[in-house]
């Protein structure tokens, strides 16, 4: 769990990270362009108050001393913050009236930004935030425009209003609250849907542990249909194989070791017996015989699993080749003819064509077929086993049936699984590991074809087999 705990917090704080920086960028962006939204409107405000008091300062009788002009500078003073200053050179007309401008007068040497005058008193319009004057260093936003009469630059008109004046601090801190806001609503949901999500990886790693530890009965509640969910639904389905493989595991050790044990036991006994003078020499050869067919049993079981061990690892190499079909029906006909008497079963065989050839292994194909045969023959207490054979599409279609007991409908998906024996299916004095069926399928897949079944309990089984059959191509391989 601490591994998902370091996931939860690494994914939390890197989310929160994003956003923190994500909302420290927008406000700051927000504030410059708020503040150059507001820096344009009042230049805008300034050079239209320029525009107003020109006049008054550029015809060759100034009329400073006018009431209107008194109004108009006493309003954007009132109103817009707006201080007045205003630089008159030698020969000016409005030098006569310096002593109603004398608050508004300023000498060049109290001008900080020279180049600023400079341009204005060559005739030009500027407008700069910045430090205007040399005593009052305050950053204001400042529009400068040339004082010209008959068309000659007598002074200049500066227009100054405080940057402080536009609130921006109030803005700065509206937008860090909103910004604040957002970004804490923000982390609550990213926070919740994180917790959302790695919620269910922390109930798939319990689930892991215990697997780990042997819990095989450990299953993840499915919550939703995203990837979370199909992913604990696959680790359900997974974990029911698991459990019904390690089922069937332990069936397979508690058969395998009787099977092991009660043979090896009997052998011995035998064995014991004639080394001991026990077993009078005229019986020698009997139990001797009773002691080979025993060891053959057992030869068999562990060829068996040897086999499935071998198809699953790859290690198993088939000999393809021609083989005649109806050839290798023959062979396991004889094979199984006594068993099918000793039960009174009957043998139905048919074959739309009697040249039938299939590319496969001869050995394995009889395999095949065989413990079809095998398991139909084990299965069917009275009536027939039938094989009938076609050709459909290119395809050996070959259909194995019995008149048996049939499989039941719960078990019918499970019978191609490593060790299932079908529960109560097992008879007396049948002697199975549940491998026959599942060797069968890994064979058949292996030559090219594939197996299903059909069953009703009661009436039969039926396993249908599909092989390719031979044509050029794969003589031509051969």
């Amino acid at each position: 769990m601490t591994g998902l705990t370091s996931l939860f917090r690494k994914t939390l704080f890197g989310y929160i990270g994003v956003i923190i920086l994500a909302f420290a960028a927008l406000s700051v962006a927000l504030t410059v362009e708020i503040r150059h939204v507001l820096v344009q409107q009042r230049w805008t405000a300034l050079n239209r108050q320029a525009v107003e008091l020109l006049p008054y300062l550029q015809s060759n009788q100034p009329q400073t001393n006018d009431a209107s002009f008194k109004q108009l500078v006493a309003y954007d003073e009132m109103v817009d913050n707006t201080k007045v200053n205003i630089l008159l050179l030698e020969g000016s007309n409005a030098a006569v009236e310096a002593k109603e401008l004398a608050r508004f007068l300023i000498d060049r040497s109290a001008i900080r930004n020279v180049r600023a005058l400079r341009r204005v008193l060559s005739g030009q319009r500027v407008q700069f935030v910045g430090v205007f004057g040399t005593v009052d260093r305050a950053t204001t936003v400042t529009v400068g425009v040339p004082i010209t009469q008959n068309g000659r630059v007598v002074g200049a008109l500066f227009l100054r209003s405080a940057v402080k004046g536009l609130q921006l601090r109030q803005i700065a801190r509206i937008t860090f609250l909103i910004a604040l806001f957002v970004m804490v609503f923000s982390i609550g949901v990213i926070y919740a849907i994180t917790r959302r999500f790695a919620g269910p990886l922390g109930r798939v790693t319990r689930a892991v542990q215990a697997f780990g530890q042997g819990r095989l009965h450990e299953r993840i509640p499915v919550d939703g249909d995203d990837e979370v969910a199909r992913l604990a639904e696959t680790f359900n389905d997974m974990a029911d194989r698991l459990e019904r493989l390690e089922a069937m595991r332990k069936d397979l050790i508690a058969d395998v070791s009787h099977e092991l044990r009660t043979p090896l036991t009997s052998v011995r006994g035998f064995i014991q017996g004639i080394l001991d003078g026990v077993i009078p020499p005229e019986m020698h050869r009997t139990y001797l015989e009773t002691a080979y067919k025993e060891l053959q049993r057992l030869n068999a079981v562990l060829n068996t699993m040897l086999d499935l061990s071998a198809i699953e690892t790859g290690h198993i190499q088939l000999q393809m080749a021609s083989v005649s079909w109806p050839s290798v029906v023959s062979d396991v006909r004889d094979r199984v003819q006594v068993r099918m008497d000793e039960k009174g079963l009957v043998w139905r065989e048919s074959h739309s064509h009697n040249d039938i050839t299939v590319w496969a292994d001869a050995d394995r194909l009889t395999q095949v077929l065989f413990n079809l045969v095998d398991n139909a023959i084990r299965h069917t207490a009275a009536g027939e086993i039938a094989v009938v054979s076609t050709v459909v599409n290119h395809q050996l279609q070959v259909q194995v049936s019995d008149t048996g007991e049939g499989i039941p409908p719960d078990v019918l998906p499970h019978i191609w699984e490593r060790f299932y024996t079908g529960g109560g299916g097992k008879t007396a004095g049948q002697h199975r590991t549940g491998l026959g069926l599942t060797i069968t399928k890994l064979l058949v897949e292996r030559m090219g074809g594939r197996i299903d079944v059909v069953s009703t309990v009661g009436k039969g089984t039926t396993f249908t087999l599909r092989l390719p059959v031979l044509d050029d191509g794969m003589r031509s391989q051969g």
